[in-house]
This record gives structure tokens, sequence and C-alpha cells, in this order.
């Protein structure tokens, strides 16, 4: 009998799925019975129920075990699984997580992410199941549908998926939380480009006391400056902020070390004439302050964090002083953005687990059933939230016994079903934020191949641990302008890093990347 094309991919995914998967002490035929597909017509069996267990990090809040009883309900209904979940505290998982692997212990699902969450690692261990597209796609349509194709790529290791990925376009750049009254007081409507924010720099200087632009955070306009607004990343993993590539060009695949880059010697010029001005104190090299010490004491007129960071200080401040009518600003609303990698947090299935097919469907389930998404992100309706409208919610007292995406279920974040908070009686921080993250928004990159690697200092530690040291003392007062001969100080930090090593590092990241 000839077979449909529909019949013959399921009947390959059948014979993969119940194949043998080796890695971490895995064995064939460790793929339970409980779920199995019919050949004939494409449908997944769960006639069998099946409890699993998922570890997720972190500390378990107390109404935790009372909102998976109803997500349990949830899933047994929609596939006939339950999930026992287990939690691996934050000052435990850094030791613990791989020793779950090494000892083959049976479980099924349990969250990950890329350089924190532990997922190189173990993927190197094989202690993650290999997820095709074909499993995915048959075991979880949904997740299927959703998540972005660089996404996926960002997961691969050796060409290989081990993970699902979260789905959200979340932006780490930063922005400028900013006094809004000294704006008008100097009259600046709006202040959407670096040469505005100089110029309103200018006018605090030359006529407020007891105020600086930065107060003492001379280095907090380095990552707008130095790299964001020129497009430009920082190589993770690599030491200190000497390596950068362009994430605003997926075509461009060179690594800079900075001290080759023009654009290094224009800023550091820059900064030492920012500084000389009186933009940010002496003590900046020294303070112990947090960025948002002078801004919310009113020493400072502006900070610099990501755009919520912002947004939380200047709510902040305007409770406190409801004439500064502080807002969040940004200077380059023309720049290409960049979106954290998607590998940043994820869900993987266990090498070991003897139900990965019903695994995946109940990860299928938290991913994008709006219901159990809820659940897991808020909790129960009507106790910890109330709904407003269609996608938003509004907080109940009881919510402090469950918290708000505070139960580790980062790992399946989905932001087409991810319902945002209410805010009642809006104001001029939380309007000036949104309308940044929408600038952000439309302004995404596409994605950069560099976007998710992460750079292993195995090879060249002791040259890594050197060139760190030297950073401090030569590099950071270069980045603060507090140097009398900026040319001298550079060629001073060169001399000094080339005696360290730094070709070595280079030429190692040069190779990995090249491997990636």
């Amino acid at each position: 009998m000839k077979l449909s094309k529909k019949k013959m991919l399921a009947l390959f995914t059948a014979i993969m799925t119940m194949g043998s998967f080796v890695g971490c002490g895995a064995s064939s035929g460790n793929n339970s019975a409980a779920t199995s597909i019919d050949i004939e017509t494409g449908e997944v069996d769960t006639s069998e129920e099946v409890k699993l267990t998922m570890y997720l990090l972190g500390e378990k809040t107390p109404d935790f075990d009372k909102v998976y009883t109803e997500i349990n309900k949830i899933l047994k209904e929609k596939c006939n699984a339950t999930v026992d979940v287990k939690f691996l505290s934050w000052a435990e998982h850094a030791t613990t997580y791989s020793l779950l692997f090494s000892a083959n212990q049976d479980f099924d699902l349990i969250f990950t992410a890329s350089s924190w969450g532990h997922y190189e690692e173990v993927a190197d261990m094989g202690g993650f199941y290999e997820l095709t597209p074909e499993f995915v796609e048959k075991y979880a349509p949904g997740i299927s549908e959703v998540v972005p194709d660089v996404a996926w790529n960002q997961a691969k290791i050796d060409g290989k998926i081990f993970m699902v990925p979260n789905y959200q376009n979340e932006f780490g750049d930063d922005c400028i939380a900013i006094r809004g009254d000294l704006m008008k007081k100097y009259g600046y409507d709006s202040i959407d480009s670096e040469e505005k924010l100089e110029a309103f720099f200018a006018d605090l200087v030359a006529n407020e006391s007891g105020i600086t632009p930065f107060g003492t955070q001379g280095g907090a306009i380095q990552y707008m400056y130095e790299f964001q607004n020129q497009g430009y990343s920082l190589v993770s993993g690599t030491p200190s902020e000497l390596f950068v590539y362009n994430y605003s060009d997926p075509a461009d695949l060179e690594i800079k070390y900075i001290l080759d880059w023009d654009h290094f010697t224009d800023y550091a010029h820059k900064m030492q004439d920012m500084y000389q001005k009186g933009y940010w104190s002496p003590d900046s090299g020294v303070s112990n302050d947090e960025r948002q010490t002078g801004f919310i004491n009113g020493t400072a007129a502006c900070m610099i964090w990501n755009a919520e960071s912002c947004y939380n200080y200047a709510k902040q401040a305007n409770e406190a002083h409801p004439e500064w009518e502080c807002q969040v600003i940004n200077v380059a609303p023309n720049n290409a953005r960049k979106v954290k990698p998607y590998i940043g947090n994820g869900i993987a299935i266990n090498a070991n687990s003897k139900n990965k097919e019903r695994a995946m469907m109940v990860l299928n389930e938290f991913y994008t059933n709006p219901d159990v998404y809820d659940l897991a992100y808020i909790g129960i309706e009507g106790e910890h939230w109330e709904a407003v409208g269609e996608d938003q919610y509004k907080t109940l007292p009881a919510e402090a016994n469950y918290g708000v995406d505070s139960n580790c279920n980062w790992g399946w974040t989905n932001e087409n079903i991810k319902r945002t908070e209410f805010v009642e009686g809006t104001d001029i921080a939380y309007e000036s934020k949104e309308a940044v993250l929408k600038n952000f928004e439309e302004h995404k990159t596409e994605g950069h191949k560099y976007d998710a690697f992460n750079f292993d200092t195995t090879n060249v530690s002791t040259e890594v641990a050197t060139v760190n040291s030297l950073v401090t003392q030569y590099y950071d007062p270069i980045k603060m302008g507090m140097v009398d001969d900026v040319d001298a100080a550079i060629a001073e930090l060169r001399g000094q890093l080339e005696a360290a090593g730094i070709q070595r590092i280079y030429d190692e990241i040069k190779r990995q990347v090249e491997e990636q």
C-alpha cells in the first residue's frame, strides 16, 4: 500500500521518536509507550495518563501549589498529563543543575537559558533531548507557529536544537530618565538627539547650582554613546568592553577590537570634553552611588538605564516631587535596536525522559494556551488578579502570595498572549516610556548570528584575568574622560594590553565565531 505524504510524515516521526537517543547515559527504548501515533490517522494517542516532573529555578511561592493544581486540571483535560514541579534554588542551581544529568535522574522538563542557565554546558554533556523540527511540529504545533526562525537558529549547538526558546522582543538598550521641569525651563519640548542632549547639559551647568547632568555616574553614558548609538554591541563573554560587532548589519561578521576602531578615539575625546565641562563629578570613578541615587535625591538631572528601569525611577521621583515631571527619552530614535537573544530563557526536555512526546505536548499548553499561560504568569483569576479588557490585568491583594512573573515561568514567555498590567491614571513617565518602547519595536533588527554567541575563555583564562585587571586601571579613566591626554592614555592602554596577550584573546574569539 502506498502511503500518503501525511502518513509518511507520521510514520517517520513515530520511528524517530521511538528510536534510541544516546547521551548522558540515555539508552535505547527510553521513550514511553504512554504516547503513540496512529499511523493511519496521524493522531496522537494519549489514552494512558502520565505524571511529568519539571524543574524550575528559584523559590516556591506560598500559593504555587494552589495555582498548579488548577493548571494540572487543564493539562489533564488537554493531554491526559499532570506536572509535578520541583525547584532548584538560586543558591544551589549553579552546583546541582548539571548533577541531575550526570546522575541520570528521571525527570521530563527543565528550565534552561544560554550562558547563565546551563544550556550550553548540559547540551555538551548530552543531557538534553534534540528537538527536531518534525518532533516540534508533531507534538507542539502551536510552538512551531509562534517561535521565529531566528530563535531556533540561536538555540542551535553544532547544528542541533535542544531547547524551546521563549518568545518576547525584549530590549536592553539604554534610555535616559530626565527632569522634565528643567527641560521646560530651558526651552526643550523634546530631546531626541545627542546634540540636543549636550546643549541641555550646557544650559544646566551654566545656570544651575547643586545639580549636574549625571552627578557621580560618569560612566553611565558609555554604552549609549560608545556602542548602542553606533549600532554596535559587545561580544558576550569577552573581557570588559574591548570587542564589539555591528548588530545592526547581519551581513557584517567582523569582530572589532575597540582600540583599532576609529570611533573609540572620537568617543574618548568627547568624554574628556564632557567631563571637563562638569557634566559629572570628579568622584565618579570611586563613588558607591547607584545609578538612580543622584536622580532620586535631586543632585542629577538624568539617569541612564533600560526603559523599564528608567520608568520605575522616574515614577518614584515624580511621586516624591510631582513638579519634576520626570520622563523617559530616546536620543537616537532612528537607530536599529537589538532584541535580546530569545535563548535567554527556555525549556528543554531531559534526554532520559520516558515521556518526551507528552512533555512536548504539555509544554505546548504552557506556551500557547491562554488559560494555562495566565495561571503560570499571574495566578488564579479572581484571587490573584482580575481581567481588564481582553489583554490586561489588575492585581488583587492576594497577588503577593504568588507574584506576577515570579515563578520561573519565563521559559515559555509568549508575548502574543501575555497580558500587560493595567495602569490607572497614566502620567508623563509611563507615556514617554511606552513611546520609547514603541520606537524600539519599530526599529528592531532581524537578528545577528553573534547575538547568541558567548565566548569561552578556557583557552586564554590567564590572559583574560590579566586584561581585566588592566582595564580597571587604564581603560576606565578613559571611558569617563578623566585623563589629561587622551591619545597618550590610549597608547599606554594599548601597550599594556599587547603585553598581556590581547592578540591571543582576539585570535581565540575569531576562531570560536568562525566555528559557530
